[in-house]
């Protein structure tokens, strides 16, 4: 009893200390960012040309909050309450290359807005294309200019949107089902693929399907070089926590 008395004493004075010693330190960006890398909704953004920083989070109302990190804790810097529909996803980044950072938003209901992240003001909405529904979107360099794309699955089919014109660069002729999505160079090409949840990567140059595997690769996608051999695999994460390792190049599972 006396051993066991001691471990508890031990573990409580651990917990204590560790509470107290965290008291009133500084917030560290780089471990917050690390804390929050599992929900793609969260961001650790820099604020005033880096020097300062926030967090950028989606709540379940579809509102959308900027909290800037300050001495006492968080100040609200900015807040989106009236978009209508519940954020599927938002990307922090220089979307045409011209060296200023936005906000891409993009809602179930249909809507991708651009907002310029040091004003805070709406630069473009996607009002011409009219989309119901938006089931993924990923961003990402596809054709090596200097611009991102914008890569959406809305209305079961998809779209390439050019990041500096907003143009629609490309549509689908077939439909897809899909509610997850992914932008990575995963076979031996120079160019990146559009990896769909469901199983089927198109060429993001060409626009055809590099394969139609049959099975889902998972409900979220990573792209990462498990076999370190220069080339990445799609993993993909399920609702039960596990996972599917996936070379296209090969056509199987490699783990």
């Amino acid at each position: 009893m006396k051993r066991v008395g001691t471990v508890i004493t031990l573990v409580l004075l651990f917990v204590t200390g560790f509470c107290v010693d965290s008291v009133g330190q500084k917030i560290d960006p780089f471990q917050m960012k690390r804390i929050f890398d599992p929900f793609p909704n969260v961001q650790i953004v820099p604020l005033d040309n880096g020097k300062a920083w926030g967090v950028m989070y989606a709540d379940v109302y579809g509102k959308v909050y900027l909290k800037r990190a300050i001495e006492q804790g968080w100040k609200r810097e900015w807040e989106l309450t009236s978009l209508g529909a519940k954020i599927r996803r938002f990307f922090v980044l220089d979307l045409d290359g011209d060296g200023v950072v936005e906000i891409v938003i993009a809602t179930a209901g249909g809507k991708i807005i651009v907002y310029e992240m040091q004003t805070y003001n709406s630069v473009w909405e996607n009002l011409e294309s009219g989309f119901k529904e938006i089931k993924a979107i990923d961003i990402a360099n596809v054709d090596s200019d200097k611009q991102f794309e914008i890569v959406v699955l809305a209305d079961n089919r998809l779209y390439i949107i050019d990041g500096l014109t907003k143009n629609q660069q490309w549509m689908s002729d077939r439909e897809f089902d899909a509610d997850n999505l992914l932008v990575a160079n995963v076979d031996r090409d120079p160019q990146c693929e559009i990896v769909l949840n469901t199983g089927i990567v198109l060429d993001g140059k060409f626009h055809s399907i590099d394969l139609e595997w049959g099975k889902p690769f998972g409900e979220r996608l990573i792209a990462y070089d498990m076999n370190n051999d220069g080339y990445k695999e799609i993993i993909g994460e399920f609702s039960d926590y596990s996972i599917r390792v996936f070379d296209v190049t090969a056509k199987r599972e490699v783990w």
